[in-house]
């Protein structure tokens, strides 16, 4: 799968093989909400993918990952508002990083990807 391929090397390098991922069913939902359901769904998890490896701000995320600045604001605030990212700093400089609630949970984040992806076009990818 082109998300397998490039994701795993990244924030899910320590992630059990996925036969084998005890999914914790309430953080299933939470992210299903998040990653799934919703317009913006790709642009959050690349956000996730590179502050994961990297912590940035906003200016920072939308040169790396060639997105309108707005576009990036706005799934901050939703990420944010799940928990799933916190800031430190204030104002335009503010960085973001990724919370012990997604770091704890990244396996079954994992499978909710795969399991979307497994649905979605193959010619669109979640993290380019």
């Amino acid at each position: 799968m082109p998300f397998d391929s490039l994701c795993r090397s990244k924030i899910f390098k320590d992630i059990p093989n996925y036969e084998d991922i005890k999914v914790d069913k309430q953080m299933k939902e939470r992210f299903s909400s998040v990653f799934t359901g919703m317009s913006g769904r790709f642009t959050r998890l690349r956000i996730i993918c590179a502050i994961t490896e990297k912590p940035e701000n906003p200016n920072e995320l939308s040169k790396k990952l060639e997105l309108d600045y707005k576009t990036v604001t706005h799934s901050i605030d939703v990420l944010e508002k799940n928990g799933f990212i916190t800031k430190q700093g204030e104002g335009y400089g503010a960085t973001f990083f990724p919370t012990d609630l997604l770091t704890s949970n990244l396996s079954t984040l994992y499978v909710v990807i795969r399991k979307v992806e497994s649905k979605f076009d193959k010619k669109k990818r979640y993290v380019e």
